[in-house]
């Protein structure tokens, strides 16, 4: 655990480009300056609007990184030989080397959990909804992958002998979190929510009321208005 996190700052240290960070804060000192000289209202709207859906897309679609993470984990080992270019789609040079420390780090899952859901949905944070409704999906993918990883290696390993029909067996599985991911994930950068009901409603109701004024996402302030008593 020490040796990743020795790793992880030695890359951010050193493998970063810092020419292009202090380039970008330059520009953004300077533009702060013409803001504050000139007072230029509808840029500085647009220009934190613009900022503000960056931030958003961004936040959520990085709410899947650990679930992926861990599949990437059960799986990928057990399909590398036998697929290599179908690895190389969907296994990234950057998830290769997370994934060397990914077992060195104890419990992921469940502080993925605990902050996830006990914290973040728990605390309503942060106030952008979206970003907490793709938090407490990834929540529920993580959940179920704990059951469905014990079943899949479980399996694997007392009716499956042969490594190429155990590599087989893992590509299968793995098609099939990644059919889950990608619809999971165009959500996330679209700015749009799940549109089956059933898991809508599951979600929702550990997200709660956003306010008193707070309308439910199958609901209308008509149907939401008080009904007048019947003459």
């Amino acid at each position: 655990m020490f040796e990743a996190l020795k790793e992880g700052i030695r890359h951010f240290f050193f493998d970063i480009y810092w020419s292009e960070v202090v380039l970008f804060v330059i520009l953004l000192i300077v533009g702060t300056i013409l803001e504050q000289k000139f007072n230029f209202k509808r840029p500085r709207k647009w220009f934190l609007a613009f900022n503000g859906l960056i931030c958003q897309r961004v936040f959520s679609v990085m709410a899947y990184y650990v679930p992926y993470l861990d599949v990437v984990n059960t799986h990928v080992p057990l399909i590398a030989e036998t697929h290599p270019y179908l690895v190389r789609i969907f296994f990234t040079k950057f998830y290769s080397g997370i994934c060397r420390y990914y077992p060195k780090i104890p419990f992921l899952p469940f502080l993925y959990l605990l902050v996830g859901y006990g914290i973040l949905v728990r605390n309503k944070l942060p106030k952008d909804r979206l970003v907490r409704f793709n938090i407490m999906y990834g929540v529920l993918i993580i959940t179920f992958q704990g059951i469905f990883h014990e079943l899949f290696l479980n399996f694997t390993n007392v009716f499956l002998e042969d490594p190429v029909d155990k590599s087989e067996a893992a590509l299968l599985a793995f098609l099939v979190w990644v059919s889950i991911f990608i619809p999971c994930l165009y959500r996330a950068i679209s700015g749009k929510y799940e549109g089956n009901h059933f898991m809508r409603e599951a979600i929702e109701v550990h997200l709660g009321r956003d306010g008193p004024d707070f309308i439910w996402w199958d609901r209308t302030r008509k149907d939401q208005a008080p009904k007048k008593p019947k003459k």
